[in-house]
């Protein structure tokens, strides 16, 4: 069966938490930026957002590091998206092992919680929406909960020892929502039957991760990919003796086609990139 056989799954890609799958994974982009040209890394995850985004994403380097990422939306409201694990990354490993032994002080957390500090600082009433996928989906929990947050998260993992503090240690008012797959998930499938403050949606997982033992925890199952873009859905109705024809999802659908080359051209506001000089000087020319 196709995702998109799901009526859950269609409901996700006409969502904005779609969006915020997006902004995950380019979380670990920006890392993989970093480790390879600080210089540049700002430019290459830019680069990323004009691609995964049919409307203007903009990096906030200031609110941004390792660990995680800032972005401004069209609508003046902001992402804060928390890297995940990097198997190779010792101190991922090591915030995974406080992750399943419930540990209080968890060292991501208080790394990230800083640069919430440093965006609210300046930035005190703007809506901010946290995500991340798996440790970077807890990590964001963690300050979504303390700070009242809106949250969604992805492949959020659970620890057994952490099942009852995680529901009585919770202040929030704000919407919290979890994404994890229907099929078994060794890290994150307790979330299914434990947690009962958050929102848990369960999606089909995508094909092409199932193969893989951990695939089930693959932030590829909440990202879009060409297949399944939506087709516009053409409502017929009649009054009297006249026809009538409208496409009510026909924004949704353009919003579900992120994973293609963003339309956007923002040169007018960002000048500077490179694609946009190439612009320029040709036409100088």
């Amino acid at each position: 069966m196709s995702e998109l056989d799901d009526p859950l799954f269609v409901q996700y890609m006409q969502s904005d938490d779609i969006a915020m799958a997006q902004a995950s994974d380019v979380a670990y982009k920006h890392e993989l930026n970093l480790n390879a040209n600080q210089a540049t890394a700002n430019q290459e995850t830019q680069k990323l957002l004009n691609e995964r985004f049919t409307e203007p994403h903009f990096l906030m380097p200031q609110f941004s590091n390792k660990h995680a990422i800032t972005i401004e939306r069209p609508n003046k409201e902001f992402i804060l998206a928390v890297r995940g694990t990097r198997p190779t990354n010792v101190s991922d490993l090591k915030a995974d092992a406080q992750i399943l032994l419930n540990a209080t002080n968890n060292n991501r957390t208080n790394s990230v919680e800083k640069i919430y500090q440093s965006f609210k600082a300046e930035h005190p009433t703007h809506k901010l929406t946290i995500t991340g996928h798996s440790l970077g989906s807890y990590v964001g929990h963690q300050i979504a909960n303390k700070y009242n947050e809106d949250f969604v998260g992805f492949s959020h993992p659970a620890s057994p020892f952490g099942l009852l503090s995680d529901n009585l240690d919770y202040g929030t008012t704000a919407q919290h929502k979890i994404y994890l797959t229907k099929n078994i998930d060794v890290l994150s499938s307790l979330n299914k039957y434990a947690k009962f403050n958050d929102k848990v949606i369960s999606l089909p997982q995508k094909q092409e991760t199932q193969q893989d033992y951990f695939g089930s925890h693959s932030i590829n199952n909440f990202l879009p990919n060409k297949k399944e873009r939506l087709q516009a859905r053409i409502l017929k109705t009649k009054k009297g003796k006249n026809t009538f024809y409208e496409t009510p999802n026909a924004e949704t659908v353009r919003r579900s086609s992120a994973s293609s080359a963003s339309v956007y051209d923002n040169c007018q506001d960002n000048p500077s990139l490179e694609k946009c000089a190439k612009k320029i000087n040709k036409r100088v020319d």
